[in-house]
C-alpha cells in the first residue's frame, strides 16, 4: 500500500504509520486527536446496509468470533433490560470515580506477511497518562504517552513503518446509560472467561444515531467509523471484564478492511481509594488495510495516581 496520496484507483490511502485507533471511538493521525462526541451524524449513512455480527445466527456468529467458543446460548432477550441497566450503573460509577492516572506501557508491535507470519517487529516502553475532564456533567478521558524524561511521545516520532495504537482506557463507553440508546444489543448467554462466570452482550451502533465514533483521517479528509462488538460481563458485580471490537463495516475507500480490538480489564486498587478501579490489562489489536497487515499487544502494569505539583518561587533579583 501506498504511504501517501492516492491510490491507483483514486481511493485514498490512509497513512498508516501514523494511525493510532482508539478503541473508545476517536482516531489520533499526523497527532491529531479528534473528540469522540459529535452532533452531526450525517456521515454515518455509508453503514446504512452494514449487517453486524449480532444479526447473525448463532453458527455463524461463532464461526466469526472464536472467542465464544464454549457459549451458553440465551434462550431468549427476556434478562437483556436488566443486565444493559445494571452494567450501566456500575459504568457510570467507574466513569464517575476515576482519577488521573499514570502506568507503565509495555507495546509489542508487528508488521505480518498476509500469511500471518511476522515480517518485522519491536517492543517499545512508555508511561501512559490518563488525564480526566469534568464540565458540569461531562465527563471526557484524555490519553498521553511520555518517556520515562516526561517528553510526550508524538506518533510520527516513533512511526518506522509500525502503527501506534492507543485509547483503550474508555472502551466500554459504549455501555454508559445515556449511549446505549444509540446502539443495539443482543443477549448472547453465558461463558466463563478467567474463572468467572460472565453474561456474554453483543452490541452494534446505529447509523445515523451514534454520538460517539471514530474518525480515520485520510489525506485532507475524515471519514466516520462505527463500531460493533461483544462483551463479557461478571455475573456477580456487571463488570465489563473482556471487550472485543469490530468496524461496523469494512471502509475499502479509505484502505481499512479489518480492525479487531480485544480489551481485558481487571481490577485495580489504589491506596487512597476504598472501592478498586476496573482497567485496561492487556490489549490485542489486529488491522488490515489489504495490502498491509498488523498486529499489537499491550500490557499495563503499575497504575498509580498521577499528580502535577508547583512551586511559587521568589522573583530573581533586577
Amino acid at each position: 500500500m501506498k504511504r501517501k496520496g492516492a491510490s491507483s484507483s483514486g481511493a485514498p490511502r490512509a497513512l498508516w504509520p501514523y494511525v493510532t485507533l482508539a478503541l473508545s471511538g476517536f482516531v489520533l493521525l499526523n497527532a491529531r486527536a479528534v473528540r469522540t462526541q459529535v452532533s452531526d451524524t450525517s456521515g454515518q449513512s455509508y453503514y446504512l446496509d452494514a449487517k453486524p455480527l449480532l444479526d447473525y445466527p448463532l453458527p455463524d456468529l461463532l464461526n466469526a468470533a472464536p472467542e465464544l467458543q464454549g457459549l451458553e446460548p440465551a434462550k431468549n432477550q427476556d434478562e437483556l433490560p436488566s443486565i444493559l441497566e445494571k452494567v450501566g450503573t456500575v459504568t457510570k460509577d467507574l466513569m464517575d470515580r476515576i482519577p488521573n492516572l499514570v502506568s507503565h506501557e509495555e507495546v509489542t508491535e508487528q508488521r505480518l506477511r498476509a500469511s500471518g507470519k511476522v515480517e518485522a517487529h519491536r517492543r517499545v516502553e512508555f508511561e501512559y497518562m490518563i488525564l480526566v475532564h469534568r464540565q458540569d456533567s461531562t465527563i471526557s478521558l484524555d490519553e498521553y504517552r511520555t518517556e520515562t524524561t516526561g517528553i510526550q511521545v508524538e506518533a510520527h516520532e516513533l512511526e518506522q513503518g509500525f502503527m501506534l495504537t492507543s485509547g483503550f482506557a474508555s472502551g466500554w463507553e459504549h455501555f454508559l446509560p445515556p449511549v446505549q440508546a444509540a446502539a443495539r444489543f443482543r443477549y448472547l448467554g453465558q461463558q466463563t472467561y478467567n474463572g468467572l462466570r460472565c453474561y456474554v452482550v453483543a452490541f452494534a451502533q446505529k447509523p445515523g444515531s451514534a454520538t460517539i465514533i471514530g474518525r480515520f483521517f485520510s489525506g485532507d479528509r475524515f471519514v466516520c467509523i462505527l463500531y460493533q462488538g461483544i462483551a463479557w460481563i461478571d455475573e456477580a458485580t456487571f463488570r465489563i471484564v473482556r471487550l472485543r471490537t469490530d468496524l461496523l463495516a469494512p471502509r475499502p475507500d479509505i484502505a481499512l478492511e479489518r480492525l479487531t480490538t480485544d480489551l481485558q480489564l481487571g481490577e485495580i486498587r489504589l491506596p487512597q481509594f476504598v472501592s478498586p478501579l476496573w482497567l485496561p490489562q492487556q490489549v490485542d489489536l489486529t488491522a488490515d488495510s489489504g495490502q498491509e497487515h498488523f498486529r499489537n499487544l499491550h500490557r499495563y502494569s503499575g497504575y498509580r495516581l498521577f499528580k502535577v505539583e508547583s512551586k511559587i518561587l521568589p522573583a530573581p533579583p533586577d
